[in-house]
């Protein structure tokens, strides 16, 4: 009887003991430590949703098709902010850059309007580019036609349009004066009450075959206009009147008239219809 006594101790002290091993086993895996949080169970990681690139630039749809007209327009980089007085001694000559003008862009613009249902390219050059012919070496003899085609021979290389507008700029002799007035620009003409502030825009348009680059012969009407533009009739037209307080007090202001940029602008878009409008007639 002892003896079972002891036996039944012996098993209840090691059934004792193996509970709080047991429990002691728990108690360490779910208990905090010392001083920090219980930990929670992680959720489920989420597939991180793409970025969308809100300031992404989207490029301008390339043009494509055939080029039936390719526009190389060298009129729109620089302004004249001229003087001519009644002496020597009063002449001066500024030429201001007016690239924001975007006037190359308004030839192009222009032609486009002419020529709807044409596919017109807007053909692009270095800077620079036209120095040969606006800026020769000098000689003797010069052929203007044939300096002007290997500008644009080597522009127009790969371009494979089926005929170019070239658009170029050339100094008219002011009516009465030894004076030319280059390009497009803003002259003040005379002294006192007698004298007048008038826009003037000289360029020419010629038409050179995509393959040969032989240039179209040039319509009567386009001949005229330049010829007008060489005896300097700046009265005669009311597109060039301005106020004499709508001449720059210094050439570098300019630029920002909006005033000038405005009427400039219109008077290009004038002429630039009446010469494009010539030669699609003479088609």
């Amino acid at each position: 009887m002892l003896c079972q006594l002891w036996v039944f101790m012996i098993r209840s002290f090691a059934a004792a003991i193996l509970l709080s091993c047991f429990t002691i086993s728990t108690s360490a895996q779910t208990q905090p430590a010392p001083g920090g949080t219980a930990p929670s169970a992680a959720p489920a990681a989420k597939k991180a949703a793409p970025k969308t690139k809100t300031g992404a630039k989207r490029s301008a749809p390339a043009e494509s098709g055939p080029c039936q007209i390719g526009i190389i327009s060298a009129i729109g980089d620089k302004f004249a902010v001229q003087k001519v007085g009644l002496t020597v001694f009063g002449n001066e000559l500024t030429e201001v850059p007016i690239d924001a003008w975007s006037l190359d862009d308004l030839v192009v613009a222009r032609v486009r309007a002419a020529t709807s249902g044409v596919h017109v390219r807007k053909i692009a050059y270095a800077k620079g580019a036209f120095e040969p012919y606006y800026r020769p070496p000098t000689r003797l003899l010069r052929n203007d036609d044939e300096e002007l085609t290997a500008v644009v021979r080597q522009i127009a290389a790969s371009s494979n349009c089926a005929r170019y507008f070239v658009f170029t700029t050339y100094a008219a002799q002011l009516q009465g004066t030894n004076q030319s007035l280059p390009g497009i620009g803003v002259l003040h003409h005379g002294s006192g009450p007698l004298s007048n502030t008038s826009l003037f825009a000289n360029f020419v348009v010629r038409v050179f075959d995509g393959q040969s680059f032989a240039i179209a012969k040039r319509p009567s009407a386009d001949l005229g206009a330049i010829l007008a533009g060489s005896f300097g009739r700046l009265g005669q037209d009311p597109l060039t009147k301005l106020e004499a307080a709508d001449f720059p007090a210094a050439p570098a202001d300019a630029v920002a008239s909006s005033t000038l940029r405005d009427h400039t602008r219109a008077l290009l878009a004038a002429r630039l219809d009446k010469a494009v409008a010539a030669y699609l007639k003479q088609e």
